[in-house]
């Protein structure tokens, strides 16, 4: 089972899956599919009892769990956080009566950590996050919590859980890719603050890696090296305007490329940047991206078409 499928990452990700004949891929989500496949799509409500009840119905061998997601542009802000905090809960209480389960493969976010002026310089999995004024990232460590707890009461299944570092690209058409697109760029004055990322295909990659080779645990996933603000933009050949932070507010909501509002997590890391030690997902996990981060933002900008990445 696939939640979140109605996404870039979950549409990708089904689309390989169905490639192996013995794979029966059961999509769920709420809104309409981005990316076509053929699976079935279930319209559900993940923090609805409906869903529940279909879950335990189905039996899943493994969930792939993509819909910790901030979608407040889309369902408004507590509607979105109902969707990520409640539709956890009752997902991974489903999980606990459900006989069949053996693996789950949770997508998370390096928000988990936040962003800001003491936040210390490399973050790795055991590093305690600050305290946070993002709804998005008290809703990432709610649900990383509540999953916690689960694999706890159910210690037969391996529970494994990807904090991704912001993913950009040529497809997969977020806020980032969008913002770091414009041909002028709003920035913050006397801010430049280290980017880490992870191309679009990368994170498809992750995520079969997690399904055919499970590994208990939490882990960092972001591609190797990092990038100054200033340096990503100049990559792309596009011009920087530094502005205070209430006109850097004001111009993103001007541009009306990214809704009504720009996620509060995404201003502070643009401002304060984040960087996170990537050592167990190669020593333990086991994988490693295939685009450095330099090659994953020539990449979105459509400058290069890396090998076996799809342009």
């Amino acid at each position: 089972m696939v939640t979140g499928a109605a996404t870039w990452t979950g549409g990708r990700l089904i689309q390989r899956l169905e490639a192996h004949p013995d794979v029966e891929v059961i999509a769920v989500d709420e809104l309409s599919p981005t990316v076509e496949f053929d699976s079935p799509m279930h319209e559900l409500e993940i923090d609805e009892l409906d869903f529940a009840h279909f879950f335990l119905d189905v039996q899943p061998h493994v969930l792939v769990h993509l819909q910790a997601i901030d979608r407040a542009a889309i369902l408004g802000r507590e509607k979105s956080h109902s969707r990520v905090v409640m539709g956890a809960r009752g997902l991974f209480g489903a999980l606990e009566r459900c006989t069949e389960i053996e693996k789950v493969v949770m997508k998370s976010d390096s928000v988990f950590y936040g962003s800001g002026p003491r936040q210390p310089s490399i973050l790795n999995e055991d590093t305690t996050p600050k305290r946070t004024t993002s709804a998005y990232s008290l809703s990432i460590r709610d649900v990383e919590r509540l999953l916690g707890e689960v694999a706890l009461d159910i210690p037969h299944v391996t529970f494994t859980t990807l904090r991704f570092a912001p993913i950009i690209g040529t497809e997969i058409g977020n806020i980032l890719s969008r913002y770091i697109q414009l041909p002028v760029v709003p920035t913050l004055l006397g801010y430049d603050p280290r980017i880490q990322v992870i191309h679009e295909q990368d994170v498809v990659s992750a995520l079969l890696h997690a399904v055919a080779r499970p590994v208990p645990g939490t882990f960092n996933i972001a591609a190797d090296g990092q990038l100054y603000l200033s340096r990503v933009l100049r990559l792309g050949r596009r011009l920087p305007q530094p502005l205070l932070p209430r006109q850097h507010r004001a111009a993103l909501r001007a541009l009306g490329m990214f809704g009504n509002r720009f996620p509060g997590s995404l201003e502070q890391y643009l401002r304060y940047g984040r960087f996170m030690d990537t050592t167990r997902m190669k020593e333990s996990f086991g994988w490693k991206p295939q685009l450095t981060a330099r090659q994953a933002v020539l990449t979105a900008y459509g400058r290069v078409t890396a090998p076996g990445i799809a342009g």
